[in-house]
Parts: C-alpha cells; structure tokens; sequence
C-alpha cells in the first residue's frame, strides 16, 4: 500500500462503520489493489466493491497539479495483475479506463463508502461530481492526498463550497465527509 498506518486504519474503520448503511463500496485509484484489500478486508464480502483505474499510468496534467510531485505516465499497473491480487474477493469488479467514462454500469447505485485516490484536479472533481448525489446519508467518501495535492485539496474545497458537509482532515493527507 502507499499509505502509512494511520491512514490505513481511517479506511478501515471508515468501511467498518459504514456496514449499516446501505449502498456498495467504492474505489477510484486502485494502482496494484494494496488499499482496495485493505477495503475488501474489512469489508469481509457484505457487500459489491467496484474498482475503478486506467490501469495505464497518470493521464494528463493541469497547471493546478503539482508536476513537481506528479507526472504523467506515474503509476503503472496492469489490470490482470490486480485482479490476480485480489482474486479471493469474488464481490469486487474491475473497471478500467479513465473515471468518469468507465462508470456506466454503477449510475444507478448508491454508496455508502466510496475512498479516491486520484492524484489530480480533474480527476477527483469528477468523482465528487459522480458520487456526491450517489452517496446514501452516513456515507463516507475519503481521499488521499487532501493535504499535500493542491489539486486535490482545490477540487474538494470548489466542491463543497456550497454544499452542507465539511471537508474534515484527517490523518497524513486524507480527508473525509460524511453524506448528511
């Protein structure tokens, strides 16, 4: 995982507490699976996870993304090995291609517990737009990188401007909200 300790235990606990709410999981940013074990485990096979990534490397970036700490082609990994990964989860399904065009089959599911990792503006804008209105009230959308991706931070702060959840910060570089 290219995550520390703590903010594997947010996941954890996150997909843990969310078990009464209705809806499936989701994860955007799966690169070779490490986190969305994390999620599988803890979510010990009650409901559908849906994983999503191009499965090639980081797509283009804007001005807003930091290219000192990103770049484009970042991030390789193949989808067969992935799903080699993670092959003992038979409720996880694979999506690959850019977020989000690859999302036809899930718009008319509800969330509880969706985690992004995505890098970049554009990218984790497009996932707030997408699952926002998707999430059921108590969901949990966590992302990586709030706190040290100006792009990411951007993209959430433009989000919730006007919308009554808070952005809350939690260990490392996560952030949170909860679908009120």
């Amino acid at each position: 995982m290219l995550l520390s300790t703590d903010e594997a235990y947010s996941i954890f606990m996150a997909v843990t507490r969310t078990k009464k709410i209705n809806g499936d999981i989701a994860k955007v940013g799966t690169y070779r699976g490490g986190s969305a074990k994390l999620i599988c485990e803890a979510n010990g096979g009650n409901k559908t996870i849906h994983l999503f990534d191009t499965f090639t490397r980081l797509p283009d970036l804007k001005p807003i993304d930091n290219p000192e700490q990103f770049h484009k082609g970042d991030f390789f990994s193949t989808v067969e090995a992935t799903k080699n990964y993670l092959k003992e989860y038979q409720r996880a399904h694979f999506y690959k291609g850019l977020f989000p065009s690859t999302a036809a089959p899930i718009e008319n599911i509800n969330f509880s517990f969706v985690h992004f990792d995505v890098d970049l503006y554009e990218s984790t804008l497009a996932c707030l737009e997408f699952f926002y209105p998707q999430m059921n009230k108590g969901g949990i959308m966590i992302s990586h990188d709030y706190m040290s991706a100006l792009g990411v931070r951007k993209a959430f702060d433009d989000f919730f401007k006007d919308k009554p959840e808070p952005v809350i910060e939690i260990v490392k570089s996560q952030c949170l909200t909860v679908k009120l």
